[in-house]
């Protein structure tokens, strides 16, 4: 199975069958993020990757290739038959988030399926309507303590540092929406988390987009 990893970091894409979770479906995962040391040739890796395809015998490989992900997109021959995304789609900007999803669906095959967690900002917008009300509209002693650290998460999650800023709202609404808009994926309802926890922290949704 080959897996690409869109902006990951340090994170491996999570196992979604039961074939996958017993580790005995190799893979080869390539992690394309713009923050890694590796300098491999993009050409190499794809060589690679061709050849693992028919390799009777192959293992599971991990890549780490220091890429843009757009770019990687709009210029690879592979074709992939996972696609994660984890924390990385809000950092899209909204008026690139259709272009986006179109180079998704131009590097998977038919049947892949692309794994997104990203801030749920219904989850998001409750925890503002709700904050006067759990902390009392007072910021004395240990209530303005434990409302910086609500807001430091809450902020994080909204917009994030100015260098690397949010740009996208995503809920389980608009990911059907746009995903679905051009009919290249479909999401199921029962493929929507809202209430995902990730990374020690529990504002996120999963979703499931298939290739059709």
């Amino acid at each position: 199975m080959l897996v690409l990893n869109i902006a990951g970091g340090k994170f491996e894409h999570l196992p979604l069958t039961d074939v996958e979770k017993t580790g005995f479906l190799p893979t080869f995962e390539i992690n394309v993020d713009t923050g890694h040391y590796n300098t491999t040739p993009v050409e190499a890796i794809e060589t690679q990757a061709k050849s693992w395809e028919y390799n009777a015998d192959r293992v599971s490989m991990i890549k780490y290739l220091n890429a843009d992900a757009f770019e990687f997109m709009e210029r690879t021959i592979l074709k992939f038959d996972r696609v994660a995304i984890y924390r990385f789609l809000e950092h899209v900007s909204f008026t690139q988030v259709l272009y986006f999803i179109y180079l998704v669906s131009t590097v998977t095959k038919k049947g892949a399926l692309v794994d997104i967690i990203v801030p749920n900002y219904k989850v998001l917008a409750e925890m503002i309507q709700q904050e006067d009300k759990i902390f009392g509209g007072t910021t004395q002693g240990n209530t303005y303590r434990n409302f910086e650290n609500w807001n430091i998460q809450l902020t994080t999650e909204l917009l994030n540092e100015p260098s690397c800023p949010h740009a996208s709202i995503w809920t389980p609404y608009r990911a059907k929406l746009f995903w679905e808009i051009e009919k290249r994926f479909k999401i199921n309802d029962e493929d929507i988390n809202p209430d995902f926890e990730f990374d020690g922290r529990d504002i996120y949704m999963r979703f499931i987009a298939e290739r059709i």
